[in-house]
């Protein structure tokens, strides 16, 4: 009991600060401040960009929405409906932001495949957890700190920076809260997660590969995408998906 209490008061602290995050928010933006895009990229690559962004972020509102009625846990409902508050609010940022620049753009095939591959899931709910919190948000996490160095632009530093705080706060929900209710899972229901994911991530990357230029999609080959799955699956690892005595079963299959 004393790990489900700890659990439920890092979930409540969490969504504490979300509605602080909330609160704040649109008063630390300045959008009058002028639009600045990288001199080597045109205009319509920032708009590619980002957009993919946009739509992650509309695809994390689905799935919360989703996820509510099954969750059956107050302190993790509670922060679920902070986090769609969030989803919405960086939709605006986004949206208002993509506009000054040009306009939304469309959505890039591998960016749709992984969103969409996502909530196709229909098997447990931890499964959505894990795929959207923990891969995609955390994937997410590292394309705004690149973002944020390949972007010298003041408007979207901030505006990054501010979304970034939040979806670090959705990860660590995600581990949180995975971390306690994954225990109770059998592990077939475990390994069927896992393997879900690895298939959804390799075939994402094929498609993400098929986006690039013919130079580049060579370069970044299946390693690229086995090296950046080896990061996922030790994370996936570590909140619990996989215990360490069933590491060796996982191995030889």
């Amino acid at each position: 009991m004393t790990a489900v209490r700890d659990c439920a008061d890092r979930l409540r602290r969490l969504s504490a600060q979300g509605r602080r995050a909330a609160a704040e928010g649109d008063a630390e933006i300045d959008w009058d401040t002028p639009i600045e895009p990288p001199i080597w990229m045109p205009r319509r690559g920032v708009v590619t960009a980002i957009s993919q962004l946009y739509y992650g972020e509309l695809a994390a509102i689905e799935m919360c929405e989703r996820l509510l009625p099954q969750l059956g846990d107050p302190a993790a409902e509670n922060f679920v409906r902070s986090q769609i508050a969030d989803e919405k609010r960086h939709v605006a940022y986004y949206g208002r932001y993509l506009r000054r620049v040009g306009d939304i753009g469309t959505i890039e095939e591998g960016v749709a495949m992984a969103y969409d591959g996502a909530l196709a899931w229909r098997g447990s709910y931890h499964g959505a957890i894990a795929a959207f919190h923990v891969v995609l948000e955390g994937e997410g996490l590292r394309l705004q700190s690149l973002y944020s160095r390949w972007f010298p632009c003041p408007l979207f530093r901030r505006m990054n920076a501010l979304i970034a705080r939040d979806e670090g706060r959705h990860v660590a929900f995600g581990k949180i809260y995975l971390r306690e209710k994954l225990r109770a899972l059998p592990f077939e229901e475990r390994l069927e997660i896992l393997t879900w994911l690895r298939s959804l991530w390799f075939d994402c990357a094929d498609a993400i590969r098929g986006d690039m230029p013919g130079a580049v999609s060579r370069l970044v080959g299946r390693s690229w995408a086995e090296e950046k799955w080896r990061r996922q699956h030790r994370t996936l690892v570590d909140i619990g998906l996989i215990a360490e005595d069933e590491r060796a079963i996982v191995n030889r299959l």
